[in-house]
């Protein structure tokens, strides 16, 4: 297995996480009008708050960072890059695909479900950015996960009492 150093610039990986947060706040905004539980309504809202303040934590982030360095371990050159692009790349919401999930949604249910892969994911890709061992953003990172675990027990306490 060969090693290589692998650079993030701060910029782009800022740009994903923001993205990744204001595609979370649309869609938590567009489900709002199509909930029908009061309790939901509530969580929806909270959530879509949620997100805006966790978009606005990278942007101030990406002020005090350059670039994510490390070095993996990885079986070909590029293997870990490849590997955090992908998780992107399936990260359930993006801002050009916010419509169609909402064009899936039939149910109050499907709304949750939706919301729980949202922060599932989230979890995921910070997580990956937490390992890159970069100190400054490790703090925010760490809070920042906590709060989307704390999303998903909120929003499976709304589906399990449904």
């Amino acid at each position: 297995m060969g090693w290589s150093l692998i650079k993030f610039s701060g910029e782009e990986i800022i740009e994903i996480a923001v993205q990744m947060e204001e595609s979370g706040k649309l869609f938590y905004e567009k489900a709002l009008s199509l909930a029908e539980g009061d309790k939901l309504k509530e969580a929806l809202a909270y959530l879509a708050q949620e997100e805006a303040k966790h978009a606005e934590y990278f942007r101030k982030l990406g002020e005090s960072i350059n670039d994510y360095s490390f070095r993996p371990n990885e079986s070909y050159p590029g293997e870990y890059e490849d590997y955090v692009r992908s998780l992107v790349n399936s990260h359930i919401f993006k801002l050009t695909e916010v419509e169609d999930l909402i064009k899936g949604v039939k149910s109050d249910k499907d709304i949750l479900r939706i919301a729980v892969s949202f922060e599932k994911d989230s979890i995921v890709f910070f997580q990956e950015l937490k390992n890159t061992g970069n100190k400054t953003a490790g703090g925010l990172l760490e809070k920042l996960i906590d709060e989307e675990r704390k999303h998903i027990k909120r929003i499976a306490t709304l589906l399990r009492d449904m």
